[in-house]
C-alpha cells in the first residue's frame, strides 16, 4: 500500500488538535464579520464567534469557500504521497467541493475529491473511518468504498432555535416550508441529498429530544449505534440528549462531542445542536470495490434498494 494523505475543510467542525493527531490537512473556510475576516477554527474559535454573533445587532456574518490556490497548496504538501483523499461539505451548501475539484486537476498527484452531501459532524464521521482504515493498511479503493458506506448509512437530525439564520444565509433549502409556522413550533431538520430539509415539527422545545429519539428508533431498529453530536453555544443540550438516549434504552457509543464552528454556526445560530448516527457494525462492502476502480475514475453512488430514496447520497470524483 502506498502512502495516502487525507485532506478536508474546516466545516468538519473538529478541533485543530484532531487534525494534527491524525495527520489530516485541513483547509479553512473564511467568515467575515463586519470589515474583518477570520479563518474558521484557525483564527475564530466557536466560543468567540457566538459571543460576536449574539452582539452583531442582526448583521449576519458572510462566509466564503477556500480558493482553488489554497487547495493546490494543500495538495502539493503531499507530493511524497501516492494518493490524496479530499473530503468536503455538501456541494449544495458550499462551493468548497468545486474549489477542491478544480485544484485536484492542477496537481500531479492523484486526488479523489468526495462530495459527502453532509456537513459538520457528518464529515467528521467519514474522516474518522478513513483514519481508521488508513491505520489498518487499507488500500485507496477500500478507503473510498468505506467512506461511501459511511455516507450511505449516516442519519442526521438537528435542531435550530430559529430558522432566521438559515433563511438569511440562503441555506434553508426545503425547510423554507416551515417559515411562518405557528408560534412555538420547533423544527427538527436533516440533510436530504445535501440540502437542508424538514424532518419533524414539534410544539415546544421540551418535545424536541423525544422526537429525535423517536426518529432514531424508527431508522435504526435495535442496532448498536456510533453517535456524534455538536452544539452552538449550548453544551447542556448535548448532555440532556445523551441522557435521554440512555433512558430510552438505545445502545450507542458516543465517539464525538464537538461544537459548530463559525461557518456552520453562521447558518444554524446560537442554541442549535445536532446528532448523527450510523450502525456500529458498519463494514466495507467489497462488492462495491469495482466502482472505485472504473476506467473513468468517477464514482456516482447509486441508491440502495433498502434505503429511503431521499436519504443523502455521495458523488465521488477522482482525477489525476
Amino acid at each position: 500500500m502506498g502512502k495516502i494523505a487525507i485532506v478536508t475543510d474546516s466545516t468538519a467542525d473538529m478541533p485543530l488538535s484532531y487534525y494534527a493527531e491524525n495527520d489530516i490537512t485541513m483547509v479553512p473556510l473564511t467568515v467575515r464579520i463586519g470589515n474583518e475576516e477570520y479563518k474558521d477554527w484557525v483564527e475564530m474559535a466557536p466560543n468567540k464567534f457566538f459571543k460576536m454573533l449574539l452582539n452583531s445587532q442582526g448583521q449576519l456574518p458572510k462566509t466564503s469557500q477556500p480558493s482553488v490556490q489554497e487547495f493546490i497548496e494543500a495538495y502539493e504538501k503531499h507530493k511524497d504521497c501516492d494518493h490524496i483523499i479530499s473530503v468536503h461539505i455538501s456541494s449544495k451548501l458550499s462551493g468548497t467541493y468545486q474549489s477542491a475539484l478544480v485544484a485536484s486537476k492542477s496537481v500531479s498527484i492523484p486526488v479523489t475529491v468526495i462530495d459527502t452531501k453532509l456537513a459538520s459532524i457528518g464529515i467528521a464521521a467519514v474522516l474518522r473511518k478513513l483514519v481508521e482504515a488508513r491505520n489498518e493498511g487499507k488500500s485507496v479503493d477500500e478507503m473510498i468504498c468505506l467512506a461511501e458506506a459511511v455516507i450511505r448509512k449516516i442519519r442526521i437530525a438537528f435542531y435550530v432555535d430559529t430558522l432566521k439564520y438559515l433563511e438569511l444565509g440562503g441555506r434553508i433549502g426545503k425547510a423554507s416550508a416551515l417559515i411562518g409556522s405557528i408560534l412555538n413550533i420547533k423544527p427538527i431538520l436533516t440533510l436530504e441529498n445535501g440540502i437542508v430539509a424538514p424532518l419533524k415539527k414539534v410544539k415546544g422545545r421540551k418535545r424536541v429530544n423525544k422526537e429525535i429519539i423517536s426518529y432514531i428508533k424508527e431508522t435504526s431498529g435495535r442496532k448498536e449505534l456510533e453517535i456524534g453530536m455538536a452544539h452552538a453555544n449550548a453544551p447542556e443540550a448535548l448532555e440532556k440528549l445523551e441522557s435521554a438516549l440512555k433512558e430510552a434504552g438505545i445502545k450507542f457509543n458516543t465517539f464525538l462531542k464537538s461544537e459548530f464552528g463559525s461557518v456552520i454556526g453562521t447558518y444554524v445560530g446560537p442554541g442549535a445542536f445536532a446528532i448523527m448516527f450510523y450502525p456500529s457494525d458498519l463494514k466495507l462492502d467489497e462488492s462495491r470495490l469495482h466502482k472505485a476502480c472504473n476506467e473513468d475514475k468517477v464514482i456516482d453512488v447509486e441508491e440502495d434498494e433498502d434505503e429511503d430514496e431521499e436519504y443523502p447520497r455521495v458523488v465521488l470524483d477522482e482525477s489525476g
